[in-house]
């Protein structure tokens, strides 16, 4: 049975609410390893990031894909709104968010000749983390975690609302 009505807005909802704490911990531990050392093994933390699976369990589309929602009529009578890939979008096909956490290679090589961790020519290997980029990523998902709070609290007034009548 698929969920409809308020509750659809409730659930999805909740799965924004999802979507972001996994995004703003992944970013918490990146600026947290912002500044990390390589080991004694010379392992190095790498740059994380959250990426959605779909229902195929593959790695969610690219941003432009997901704005390309386009109207096709399906019934003279109807309109269903379809996406670029031919599958309907709506609130009925909400499903809750899964992130696969990926590790992005790379790292800084810092001249640091006074670092124990220093290489023969005075160079350190630091992570691929801007602390910068991290706390614009942290502002945005904060921010999308406030409006999916804000729809939330709508939901429930409205839900209240329609058993008061």
């Amino acid at each position: 049975m698929e969920i409809q009505g308020i509750l659809s807005a409730i659930k999805a909802s909740y799965g924004g609410i999802s979507s972001q704490l996994k995004r703003m911990e992944v970013i918490s531990e990146n600026i947290a390893n912002a500044e990390a050392l390589p080991d004694q093994n010379g392992n190095l933390y790498h740059k994380k990031v959250a990426l959605l699976k779909n229902k195929n369990n593959s790695l969610g589309q690219q941003f432009g894909e997901k704005l390309s929602l386009k109207l096709t009529q399906s019934n003279a009578k109807h309109l269903a709104l379809t996406g670029s890939n031919g599958k309907k979008h709506g609130p009925s096909g909400i499903v809750e968010n899964k992130y696969e956490i990926v590790e992005v290679g790379g790292e800084k090589i810092i001249h640091d000749p006074t670092n124990p961790r220093a290489d023969e020519n005075g160079y350190v290997k630091m992570p691929n983390v801007s602390v910068v980029e991290e706390m614009v990523d942290l502002m945005s998902a904060s921010r999308a975690y406030e409006a999916n709070i804000t729809v939330l609290t709508a939901s429930k007034a409205m839900a209240k609302k329609t058993f008061e009548i």
